[in-house]
């Protein structure tokens, strides 16, 4: 039982990470125009990648989509 409140708490901390880091993108952070400005990517890319991170992190709560 302790072994699921755990995972249940990990998960939901990976999901949040990738929630979090994906608004970061979407909102174009100086930050991460920074970072993701050293390989290439401009402000359009930073949007669609930070959707991406989003729809990932969400589709953790589902792992039977993985399979």
């Amino acid at each position: 039982m302790i072994l699921k409140i755990i995972n249940s708490i990990l998960i939901l901390t990976a999901v949040f990470m990738g929630f979090k880091q994906g608004i970061a993108m979407i909102s174009g952070k100086p930050e991460m125009t920074a970072m993701f400005g050293k390989w290439g990517f401009d402000k359009t890319g930073l949007i669609i990648n930070g959707a991406v991170t989003i729809l990932a992190s969400i589709l953790i709560l589902f792992p039977k989509t993985f399979v």
